[in-house]
């Protein structure tokens, strides 16, 4: 037996009883034949976007440790200033990988695979002067959309209307409205709730802008639905003849994927863990708000990071279903640290001239790291795509801070935001690099430490947004990067200005 298959969208459903649908990855072998060669085109050509915003800022020695006094592999002028490059390097430390204090993982979590995709860039700074903010690391500004929200309208990034078209949590994401934007509503308060909004509630016609907002964009005769009452048809099509040995080992991991997102759920209180659910399965009884709740927790960091690595879950199931290709999560009340919000804000982030709270925000920001970016990343590398690769192969994931480090922190400036990312867009980007992009002469008084700026962050964001295959006709990348806005000089010379509309240097492949 065969899958359903929707000619507008281009994707394939389990059916079950009362005419519910559970949305699939692509199964080649079980396509319309005289729809397969353009399906499977469509799918190759699918890019993935993650992004993760840290509070705050820090300083240069404690993101970028050694790779400060790496021997440059070659140098280059770009805007009038000499910029450098060196390969990404590593050492064995305490059982960890490690780049720098804050850069370290586990071997199994910072593999050479993962370290190979990775690019650790400096010098890159805000366009304009900021305090506080949201949406600066992903180009918002009062005018201008973040770029979540720009591919998420994106006809050429989705040229179907997906069930979600980004994926937010937190206060990081903006809409465009009327000639400003306003802060995009969070798709869902929790992984439960997340659940129930992507695999758990009915589609609903028409085009919609693919946006956080809505039930949105669904073809009409599309109820994209998970229940209990799909295996039947699942076994079915896994016998049917035609059903290769591929179609069915990626059919098969995904329902296993959805099932472990039920057995990783963590108690509450001192309540025994769900036993795993069997290929049923059913929506998560336990949400991450519950556990929230519980007592103690912001100020229990590896349990944050549990409930990272649970809303990473449906992320990747929805990413591997087809229901979205963009995930973007901001600063929020997680400080990954000892302290809640605010009490963090003022014992960690504003007292990094302390050594022991420097140590303490090194130890909060490395559990971001690690649990919550190199685990999202680890586990769209574990799911094949229709064409060989993996959902990390098609990617792009990133994080940048919410403020600076070419100067003290505690002064929430925009200069050099300290950014990672992690895989090359389908080979769009070259990988396994640090670039350097600082000034090395700016700003002639100096402080301890001392006071650098670089190249401009729209420069970084309009090459994202290409490598995403965002077409020139929706937005222009070619004059300032984006956002399509030139600051003030300030820092930043007119020859600076002039090369924002390009790639930055070594970093396209």
């Amino acid at each position: 037996m065969k899958p359903a298959f929707n000619r507008l969208s281009r994707r394939q459903f389990l059916v079950g009883s009362g005419g519910t649908l559970l949305a699939l990855p692509l199964l080649p072998s079980l396509l319309p034949r005289e729809a397969r060669a353009a399906t499977e085109a469509a799918a190759a050509a699918e890019r993935y976007f993650v992004h993760m915003t840290t509070w705050h800022g820090v300083f240069q020695s404690q993101f970028y440790g050694p790779l400060l006094s790496a021997t440059p592999a070659e140098r280059v002028s770009a805007g009038g200033i000499e910029v450098r490059r060196a390969a990404l390097a590593a050492r064995s430390e305490g059982g960890q990988t490690v780049i720098s204090d804050i850069l370290r993982a586990s071997p199994a979590a910072l593999s050479p695979r993962m370290l190979s995709r990775m690019n650790v860039i400096n010098g890159l700074d805000y366009h304009t002067s900021v305090g506080h903010n949201r949406g600066f690391s992903l180009g918002g500004d009062n005018a201008n959309p973040t770029i979540d929200q720009v591919m998420a309208a994106s006809s050429s990034f989705y040229p179907t209307r997906p069930r979600q078209g980004a994926i937010v949590r937190n206060l990081v994401s903006l809409s465009r409205a009327g000639t400003g934007t306003v802060a995009s509503e969070q798709t869902a308060e929790s992984n439960v709730k997340l659940f129930d909004r992507l695999f758990g509630g009915a589609g609903t016609g028409g085009g919609g802008g693919g946006g956080t907002g809505g039930g949105g964009g669904a073809p009409a005769n599309e109820r994209v639905v998970l229940v209990d009452r799909v295996k039947q048809h699942a076994d079915a099509v896994m016998a049917d003849p035609e059903c290769s040995q591929e179609c069915r080992s990626r059919l098969s991991n995904y329902m296993d994927l959805l099932n472990d997102i039920e057995s990783k759920l963590p108690p509450v209180g001192s309540a025994p863990a769900p036993a795993p659910m069997p290929s049923n399965f059913t929506r998560p009884t336990q949400d991450t708000a519950a556990i929230e709740r519980s007592s103690g927790f912001y100020g229990q960091p590896p349990r944050q990071a549990e409930c990272e690595k649970l809303w990473n879950d449906i992320v990747v199931a929805a990413f591997a279903a087809g229901i979205s290709r963009v995930y973007v999560c901001g600063p929020h009340a997680y400080t990954f640290g000892p302290d809640p919000e605010h009490a963090w804000h003022n014992n960690y982030a504003h007292a990094l001239d302390d050594p022991a709270r420097r140590d303490g925000f090194n130890a909060a920001v490395q559990l971001q790291f690690e649990g919550a970016l190199l685990d999202i990343a680890n586990k769209m590398d574990q799911i094949g795509t229709a064409d060989g690769r993996t959902l990390f192969d098609k990617a792009l994931l990133a994080t940048a801070f919410e403020l600076g480090s070419g100067g003290n922190p505690g002064h929430h400036h925009n200069r050099c935001i300290p950014v990672v990312s992690l895989g090359d867009a389908g080979g769009y980007f070259r990988t396994g690099q640090y670039l350097d992009y600082r000034d090395l002469n700016s700003f002639a008084w100096s402080s301890n430490p001392r006071w650098q700026s670089g190249l401009i962050y729209n420069q970084w964001m309009g090459m994202v947004l290409r490598s995403m295959g965002v077409a020139a006709s929706e937005v222009d990348t070619s004059f300032w990067g984006y956002p399509r806005v030139r600051g003030p000089n300030g820092d930043h010379t007119d020859a600076i200005w002039n090369v924002t509309g390009r790639d930055l240097p070594w970093l396209r492949a």
